[in-house]
């Protein structure tokens, strides 16, 4: 019975190896670190890579067991450990070094750098603190504060979590831009033309 039992549960991690499941793995680990960026409603380019990283995995697999004679057991541990570990040492550094020189051949071109990742994730993603002044385009204050948690780009929905600055009675769009200018290495500025507002964002290295 327990032969039977094991042999089942063999079969199913296998059927999981390679349908894709542990293929997933390596997209959602690569994902995380902004490796891999995919634009909103592009479910194709998703499923794309998910389909090569399970050929990598099948492959994997298929060597373990038939080759080297590995058993089942072994085999689909070892699977799952390269799923992890190889994707952040072997995967990852893989995909930036081709991703730099695509770049490299693009700047002797005379085209630009290439980053997939919304405007958004690429302001607000940083450990700096990061005070966050939002105007109309009235530049009328909307709101203010130091910003606490930002809504990813990827379901294309916009907003924000900002902890109140305890004083707010001096904040004008005139002292604000004014700032920014006079530390435009620590400062970026969104323009959302569909929302009709614009995001001034001023970072302060922790101590």
């Amino acid at each position: 019975m327990n032969n039977e039992l094991y042999k089942l549960i063999y079969a199913i991690i296998t059927i999981l190896i390679t349908s894709g499941c542990f293929g997933y793995i390596n997209y959602n680990i690569l994902e995380k670190l902004t490796v891999i960026v995919d634009r909103p409603n592009k479910e194709t380019d998703k499923k794309q890579k998910i389909m090569i990283f399970t050929g990598v995995n099948v492959g994997l697999y298929w060597i373990l067991t038939t080759v080297l004679n590995c058993k089942i057991s072994l085999s689909i541990l070892l699977v799952l450990l390269f799923d992890v570990v190889g994707t952040i040492w072997i995967i990852k550094p893989l995909i930036e070094l081709i991703n730099s020189l695509i770049n490299k051949i693009r700047n002797t071109s005379g085209q630009s750098y290439t980053d997939n990742r919304e405007t958004r994730d690429y302001i607000f993603n940083t450990n700096k603190y990061q005070a966050v002044y939002i105007f109309d385009f009235e530049n009328n204050l909307i709101t203010c504060g130091w910003l606490d948690y930002q809504q990813a780009a990827d379901n294309n929905y916009f907003d924000l979590a900002l902890m109140p600055f305890s004083d707010t009675m001096n904040i004008t769009y005139e002292n604000v831009r004014d700032q920014i200018i006079s530390d435009n290495t620590n400062s970026r500025i969104i323009v959302d033309f569909e929302k009709k507002i614009k995001i001034f964002v001023k970072r302060i290295t922790p101590d």
